[in-house]
């Protein structure tokens, strides 16, 4: 359990310093296509730039909202084991990024 939250703060805080340092997230994390690839056939159907922008607005905080994507994405459709992340790592780009709705 103590591993789980320390893993959880440290992803936390890769996310907080590159929103810090104006690093892109998707070069941290890496594979930028693989990333925007895994979002879009995992939720891109459903959930596009006006939903990013909404989650955006409702938390403002990078950390909150990874704690509250983390819990949806565990109930909602979950994906497989290794998605969670990439799937967070765009959304979060993206807000980062200023995602606006079409």
């Amino acid at each position: 359990m103590r591993n789980e939250r320390v893993r959880k703060v440290s992803v936390s805080l890769v996310v907080a310093i590159a929103f810090l340092t104006d690093l892109p997230l998707m070069t941290a994390a890496g594979h930028a296509e693989e990333i925007e690839a895994t979002f879009k056939t995992q939720c891109g159907e459903c959930h596009g730039p006006r939903d990013i922008h909404y989650w955006g607005r409702q938390r403002a905080d990078a950390a909150v909202r990874q704690t509250w994507l983390e819990q949806f994405l565990r109930k909602h459709h979950p994906p497989s084991e290794t998605e969670p992340g990439l799937i967070i790592t765009y959304i979060q780009s993206m807000i980062a990024r200023g995602a606006t709705p079409n």
